[in-house]
């Protein structure tokens, strides 16, 4: 389970994060053919190191400093997490290892619910039908068409367990 950030600082010192799988691919000054533009930072949001990919001590001074100030607490965390910006992948990977499975159970049951209401629409995404008609099994559709919605939807799950110290890994309880 991923739960890396990926930080770029341009060179007025302004810093932009995605928890995306692309990494840095979709971030501003990152882009274009094969041209970085920006310093590059990863954070492990769980062993909460900042760890330069290419940049200078002022860029990882300014990526530490945006950082701290949107996940530097466990508090800063929730709200993050909140507005749908970690993955459930992600998520889960901050939650104690007894923790786990309560949190996963219900994101199945919200992505369940999602699979559901798609087959109630009765438009298949595939020509030939649904992929998941008369199965036991969640369909990815509907959840990227919901994005930042389920994200957020799994993120009130995992907030109302990370509330308790006693949830989170080690190095997010205090």
């Amino acid at each position: 389970m991923s739960s890396m950030l990926y930080c770029v600082v341009d060179s007025q010192h302004h810093v932009s994060v995605a928890a995306d799988p692309l990494g840095f691919a979709n971030l501003p000054g990152a882009r274009g053919a094969g041209k970085i533009e920006c310093e590059q930072f990863t954070f492990d949001l769980e062993s909460r190191r900042l760890r330069v990919v290419r940049g200078t001590p002022s860029g990882a001074i300014a990526a530490r400093a945006y950082l701290d100030r949107q996940v530097g607490t466990p508090e800063r965390l929730m709200t993050f997490a909140a507005n749908g910006q970690l993955s459930k992948g992600a998520l889960a990977s901050l939650l104690t290892i007894e923790s786990r499975p309560r949190f996963l159970q219900n994101c199945a049951r919200i992505e369940r619910a999602y699979t559901d209401a798609c087959r109630a629409r009765r438009q298949p995404c595939l020509a030939s039908g649904c992929s998941v008609e008369g199965e036991d099994e969640t369909c990815l559709q509907p959840l990227l068409e919901a994005g930042v919605e389920y994200r957020k939807r799994c993120a009130a799950e995992w907030i109302a367990a990370f509330r308790a110290p006693r949830n989170r890994v080690v190095i997010w309880r205090n």
